[in-house]
């Protein structure tokens, strides 16, 4: 941002949010519009390499992007990121499509395209954790994905109509499991109205590989088998 643009020490101290949105708001503000009949000169110019007319063009371009940003941003409503990623994201875009834009009969409505056509391609294909293929149709399933920081939301333990009572036993024992085999198991077999998943499409909804989602799997059984153990003895039970 051009120093003539920033905020001044008088300006900052009057200020109550200090976050990087709301001073990139402020100082975007501040930039004056090229009105469309005063363009020209400045495509004309950076057409024969004026890179101060340049920076000019794309500078007329921030405060359209950052409205554009809010409405995107609130249409699409992206679950893991901000509106300043979107922003940031167009600008990157824009600063990249400058020199095809200078060819185009109007440089500033292409480089208007072509972020918010960034915004938009951002939360569909970027936003996601686990990213989707740009190939992959829009209507296409599309995984979602889930932490095992034990210290997140925990999971519900509620026991679907299906499974009470005889199951209860085998839910409260899972309940007592840590958050990483409780989520393999009720992903492996169902639980918990849970669809069954394979190994491979687990490992796909937690971001790990396939190996690690085995391993989890295979210390979970285990786990349970043991806290299982007591009410199997005292039924009389095997556990082969």
């Amino acid at each position: 941002m051009p120093h003539e643009y920033m905020l001044t020490v008088e300006e900052l101290d009057r200020m109550e949010d200090l976050s990087a949105a709301t001073l990139y708001h402020a100082e975007v503000r501040r930039i004056p519009l090229l009105p469309r009949d005063g363009q020209s000169e400045y495509v004309e110019a950076a057409r024969e390499g004026d890179e101060t007319a340049l920076q000019r063009l794309v500078l007329n371009c921030l405060n359209w992007t950052m409205r554009r940003a809010d409405a995107i941003y609130r249409d699409k409503e992206p679950a893991h990121s901000d509106m300043m990623d979107l922003v940031g994201h167009a600008n990157m875009k824009m600063v990249e499509a400058m020199p095809k834009a200078l060819t185009a009969k109007d440089p500033v409505a292409y480089c208007m395209t072509v972020g918010a056509l960034a915004m938009s391609w951002y939360c569909l294909y970027n936003d996601p954790l686990v990213q989707r293929k740009r190939d992959q149709p829009l209507n296409a399933p599309h995984p979602g994905t889930v932490s095992l920081e034990n210290n997140d939301v925990p999971v519900s333990h509620e026991v679907s109509p299906q499974d009470a009572p005889e199951y209860k036993i085998v839910y409260d024992a899972l309940a007592q499991l840590n958050k990483r085999h409780r989520v393999v198991l009720m992903a492996a077999y169902g639980l918990h109205g849970e669809t069954r998943r394979s190994n491979e499409e687990i490992a796909t909804m937690l971001n790990l590989p396939k190996g690690t989602v085995e391993k989890y799997l295979w210390q979970a059984k285990r786990r349970l088998a043991a806290k299982l153990a007591p009410y199997m003895t005292e039924k009389g039970l095997s556990a082969e």
